[in-house]
């Protein structure tokens, strides 16, 4: 399955930290937008992590948001994303 993550952090230091392991786990659409793929086991870990990442912050909002797949073909883009799409080994 996949999962739209989306984020809106103030603070710059957690901001930064969240989004560089997403860029681990996720392929990044926007800036605060990525896309993950994996089980509901996996989602619910890359969530723990993204709460311990972000437990510090005043103002963070987080949104994971599962995609079945007849929701991802209908998926709408249009622009260039910000790095080219890869495949993610999530151990």
């Amino acid at each position: 399955m996949q999962y739209l993550i989306c984020y809106d952090i103030t603070e710059t230091s957690i901001r930064t930290k969240v989004a560089k392991y997403l860029e681990s786990k996720a392929h990044r659409l926007q800036y605060s937008i990525f896309l993950f793929a994996g089980s509901e086991v996996q989602a619910r870990r890359v969530r723990a992590e993204l709460l311990l990442l972000t437990a510090g912050s005043e103002h963070a909002l987080l949104l994971i948001a599962p995609m079945c797949s007849a929701c991802t073909e209908k998926l709408w883009r249009s622009g260039e994303m910000l790095e080219e799409e890869k495949d993610y080994i999530i151990a």
